[in-house]
């Protein structure tokens, strides 16, 4: 019998079936056949991955989008992150901006004749596109099916493989709930499957812990839905200087795990002449460019941090509470319970 499943095959469903069964040979043969996903940022997004790249309000994330859709269209690496595709067409579902609003982040300003001039020059591969008010008369209950709807149709005939969505609150519009969220991205899955696409998806973090490291914990919405994607990274903001910024790996798949919280990239936000953009200053440890406690706080901090224990709190929850991170609540801790030991 075993020989039989071996020469004959074990599939078990028809091509309009939910769920397809193989052997795990099978599987592996099949996979032979199709190429090795390349790099489209580096190690942080690779082809035909659902990527999430999340950060708090105005720390870039979306000039970096651009960015990176710059390098695509143009065949060309940038922030020196490998793109290994050849030039190729992108589409950005730009959910936030008007266009004005984003013809002036590609430009020169003339303060005294307040006109824009030197517009940046990208390539025609690259497709923006952004909602049309009057495009919609359905009752709003139907808007995010509708969208969702219009984003596949778009994209489709557009030819574009790799698509950039920006961002989660304009498409989902109760996105802190996993209930939301998870069917959205099981449909992203399943399109990034059927299509063979690339797809980044923008999304928020809310208030966070400036004293702790970023984490999957951060991501806007249910930090569950992790497990939904392909890959992760995030941009934080340094303490030291609001124009600086770094790139943090959250989840990956594919690739290394390079640019964990001991070598993240340092990059200085701004605009050279008319592209608003990162610069790659360095790599560097995360915890240089996280809200530092000064002793006068720390002072305070540390029998606060026993009191909350006694009361039944959590680490995690003392250090959200404190406004510290949960490896300085472990360390306080165990420097009274040796306190303790000594005394005794």
């Amino acid at each position: 019998m075993e020989n039989k499943v071996q020469k004959t095959g074990t599939s078990m469903s028809q091509p309009n079936e939910f769920l397809t069964i193989k052997s795990a040979n099978e599987w592996i043969d099949e996979a032979k056949s199709k190429p090795i996903p390349k790099k489209i940022f580096g190690p942080l997004w690779y082809e035909e991955e659902l990527c999430i790249l999340f950060a708090d309000t105005n720390q870039g994330k979306s000039l970096l989008a651009v960015q990176i859709i710059d390098s695509v269209t143009k065949g060309q690496s940038t922030l020196g992150l490998e793109m290994e595709l050849k030039a190729s067409k992108v589409i950005y579902f730009d959910l936030e901006l008007t266009s004005k609003q984003f013809e002036m982040r590609y430009a020169q300003y003339d303060k005294k004749k307040d006109v824009l001039f030197d517009h940046f020059d990208f390539s025609d591969l690259f497709l923006r596109a952004e909602i049309n008010p009057f495009g919609f008369d359905e009752d709003i209950e139907e808007y995010e099916t509708f969208l969702f709807k219009e984003i596949e149709n778009r994209a489709s005939k557009s030819g574009a493989k790799i698509l950039v969505i920006d961002n989660l609150s304009c498409v989902i519009s109760d996105n802190e709930k996993a209930k939301n969220t998870t069917p959205f991205l099981i449909r992203l899955n399943n399109l990034k499957k059927m299509h063979g696409w690339s797809i980044l998806l923008i999304a928020h973090t809310p208030k966070r812990n400036l004293f702790a490291p970023i984490s999957r914990n951060d991501i806007q919405g249910s930090k569950s839905f992790i497990n939904l994607i392909d890959s992760c990274f995030a941009v934080g903001e340094s303490q030291k200087d609001p124009s600086i910024k770094y790139l943090k790996q959250i989840k990956v798949r594919y690739g290394a795990f390079q640019f964990p919280s001991e070598n993240v990239l340092v990059c200085r936000i701004g605009k050279e002449s008319n592209f608003s953009s990162f610069k790659f200053l360095e790599f560097g440890k995360e915890s240089d460019h996280l809200k530092q406690l000064n002793n006068i706080n720390k002072a305070q901090a540390k029998p606060k941090a026993f009191e909350l224990k006694k009361e039944g709190y959590t680490n995690v929850k003392i250090a959200e509470e404190l406004g510290v991170s949960e490896g300085a609540v472990r360390k306080w801790l165990k420097q009274v319970d040796l306190e303790d030991q000594t005394d005794s």
